[in-house]
């Protein structure tokens, strides 16, 4: 079996074991490589990253050989490996990752990753260490997953998050503690822990708890 036949083989199982629709799963069937099949999952990576078609693509990745994975390079997807452009699928990697440029990066397992510049990171998995720097983004879904928001970098959603210098975070519960910032929104049952009151928008006008040095 050729790596294009083994990676068809393994996304048409984990069509039928999510129920795929069946434009996304018509359009796997008629792909003739595996450049071809990035982009059919770049068509639908809402079902990719978060439905149980990602379980099955994860568990069975590591069955993947190095000349499998080259090739869903040239398609623009990246596994466990730094990046600068594309769509990088972090699963169970032996070692930090760093994303910069225009990346954009998904957390399927706990990970620790850097990203800078313009890069993305999408996160639904707790146990997970993210930094942003320069402009970067992140939308976290775990308060179990610690994000550090640097300079002018951006972070949406549920962690426990550090802000320092120009950050600008918006957050639906979890923890913030707060070095500096340009703008903290926090809402719902969120716990800030800050020694400014300038720039936090607190759910119900609650007044920020005074930060210690060792938050």
């Amino acid at each position: 079996m050729t790596d294009f036949e083994q990676l068809k083989e393994i996304c048409r199982v984990a069509c039928h074991e999510r129920n795929a629709c069946k434009e996304g799963f018509s359009a796997l069937m008629q792909t003739e490589s595996i450049p071809d099949i990035m982009q059919v999952w770049k068509a639908n990576w809402d079902d990719v990253f978060r439905s149980r078609y990602s379980d099955i693509m994860v568990k069975r990745l590591v069955e993947l050989s190095p000349s499998a994975i080259e090739e869903m390079r040239k398609g623009g997807v990246f596994v466990n490996e730094d990046s600068e452009r594309g769509y990088v699928i972090i699963s169970n990697p032996k070692k930090p990752v760093s994303v910069g440029g225009t990346a954009r990066a998904y957390i399927f397992t706990p990970a620790e990753v850097t990203a800078t510049d313009n890069a993305q990171v999408y996160c639904r998995t707790a146990g997970s260490k993210i930094t942003l720097r320069g402009h970067a983004y992140c939308h976290c879904e775990s308060r179990d997953t610690m994000v550090m928001v640097y300079n002018f970098a951006k972070a949406e959603g549920q962690m426990e998050c550090h802000t320092y210098n120009a950050a600008e975070v918006m957050i639906q519960g979890g923890t913030i503690c707060d070095h500096g910032h340009r703008r903290i929104a926090a809402y719902g049952d969120t716990k800030v822990y800050s020694n400014a009151t300038k720039g936090i928008e607190t759910a119900r006008g609650i007044k920020p708890e005074p930060a210690t040095l060792n938050s």
